[in-house]
């Protein structure tokens, strides 16, 4: 379902979803569809990248808006930042595929993903403050477009270093019928979670279910 929400200057935007239960697979998670076949692109654009690391809680407000203020300003460099956005996307939609799928990743797709988080790594700094006595925290210079891609790249390092947490990587159920590709952490006790949502892909399957029974297939 398309609903809209407001970026920081009022303006329409579409409201992602936000399931996966790590950043960096809500950011994999921005098409609609399954990609064995037909896709909805939801993110687009490069403001629309921008949307979907505001909506995640990647960057804030004021970020965002120096973001979209300097892709007006450099247009050429916001679309080739969105075309990186877009492969990183999918070598981590491939990459965390075959984790869940007990496969073994291609080596160009983590190759690409290491590469983003070297350019991540070079504005990770540690300040004072925090729960200790000190914290980690991004630097963002002025005009650095792909400021997002730094946290999407951190995330995904954390989760495919993770033992534990890796293996429970799953791919939505609706993917063996060739509807839905989306990948989540399933943080349930017993690891029984099928579905990326049970408001969307999980209802359609309980109403298929439902159906099927009273047919008495």
């Amino acid at each position: 379902m398309l609903v809209m929400e407001k970026d920081p200057t009022g303006t329409p935007e579409y409201a992602f979803e936000l399931s996966g239960g790590r950043l960096c697979l809500d950011f994999v998670n921005t098409v609609t569809g399954d990609r064995t076949g037909a896709v909805r692109e939801r993110m687009a654009s490069y403001g629309s990248l921008v949307a979907w690391a505001r909506q995640a809680g990647a960057i804030d407000d004021a970020h965002g808006r120096r973001l979209l203020t300097e892709a007006r300003r450099r247009p050429a460099d916001a679309e080739a930042t969105h075309r990186d956005a877009l492969s990183l996307r999918e070598a981590l939609y491939r990459t965390f595929l075959a984790a869940a799928q007990g496969a073994t990743p291609r080596h160009d797709d983590v190759a690409l993903a290491s590469d983003f988080l070297g350019r991540a790594l070079s504005h990770r700094r540690i300040a004072p403050g925090g729960t200790s006595c000190c914290r980690l925290v991004w630097d963002d210079p002025a005009g650095a477009l792909d400021a997002p891609l730094w946290r999407v790249a951190a995330s995904a390092a954390e989760l495919l270093t993770s033992d534990e947490d890796l293996a429970r990587v799953r791919v939505c159920g609706l993917h063996e019928t060739g509807e839905c590709s989306w990948l989540f952490v399933d943080a349930t006790r017993a690891g029984t979670r099928r579905w990326c949502s049970m408001r969307d892909c999980g209802n359609r399957a309980k109403a298929r279910r439902h159906y099927a029974r009273a047919r008495g297939d």
